[in-house]
């Protein structure tokens, strides 16, 4: 068997993966595998789902470069983010030894957020052909199979951005950065991969009235979602959509429940 003429597909069809260290006002802070596209954007949704930053005005600049075995992303904080974050490594730094270091890990790992207000679901039509309406929109995974999306959707049900990545993680990042960088909150964010906690958060904080994910969440990420006033909707690929949602629940405020449109 010639192996060369049973595979077509080339090295420059496969997905872009590559390490980018970022750099708070030239401190060293994260490295994270990533796809190589839209990284001010990711800049800014990596930093505002970290709490580092509030607004896209917080960051006054973002200057990328190549590094031997990747990429370094230089960014030039305001100074009060700065000092947030240098407070919250006090903090860290403070805890060790003292048998609390877990705790504190652990709360950066389930942040405390604001309740958000009680909204509407989307209309039962936006969800109509979500998923053929979705694949136009992912080029890049069209071409090579293997990356996350995440996309915005406006209250008349119209899909207005998507951002790609390996990383299911950076892509909600990315869309989040681009949507703070043009002034947008769109009310409702899309995912294409598996729905964890941490997205619940990231949700969360950007202020979104809803989730939709096309994988089923995991327990926690409902939990999360419904504790904070998240609509989180799951769009199986043939049975119809799931919500875990308080809209429009005569229940009391605190009982969790589940709402499924048939």
């Amino acid at each position: 068997m010639d192996l060369h003429s049973q595979w077509s597909l080339r090295l420059d069809e496969l997905v872009e993966e590559t390490a980018l260290a970022i750099n708070l006002n030239g401190i060293s802070h994260a490295v994270m595998m990533i796809t190589p596209h839209d990284l001010d954007d990711f800049a800014i949704g990596f930093l505002f789902a970290e709490g580092i930053i509030h607004a896209n005005h917080d960051v006054h600049d973002l200057q990328l470069r190549d590094a031997p075995q990747g990429l370094v992303l230089e960014v030039t904080l305001a100074n009060r983010c700065l000092a947030r974050l240098g407070e919250r490594k006090r903090r860290l730094a403070g805890a060790t030894g003292c048998g609390i270091c877990g705790v504190e890990a652990i709360e950066q790992a389930m942040p405390c957020l604001a309740p958000l207000p009680v909204r509407p679901l989307p209309e039962a039509v936006h969800l109509t052909d979500l998923r053929a309406r979705i694949s136009p929109w992912q080029q890049r995974g069209q071409q090579s199979g293997a990356l996350h999306a995440a996309l915005a959707m406006n209250a008349r049900g119209e899909i207005t951005a998507c951002r790609e990545d390996i990383g299911r993680h950076n892509a909600l990042d990315k869309l989040i950065g681009m949507q703070l960088r043009q002034g947008r909150r769109d009310d409702t964010l899309i995912i294409t991969s598996r729905c964890g906690s941490e997205l619940i958060h990231k949700a969360v904080r950007f202020g979104a009235a809803n989730l939709i994910s096309l994988a089923s969440p995991s327990r926690l990420a409902a939990h999360l979602a419904l504790e904070h006033n998240l609509n989180l909707i799951h769009l199986p690929r043939i049975d119809p959509p799931v919500c875990y949602t308080r809209a429009g629940s005569s229940r009391p405020t605190g009982e969790h429940h589940v709402q499924s449109h048939r």
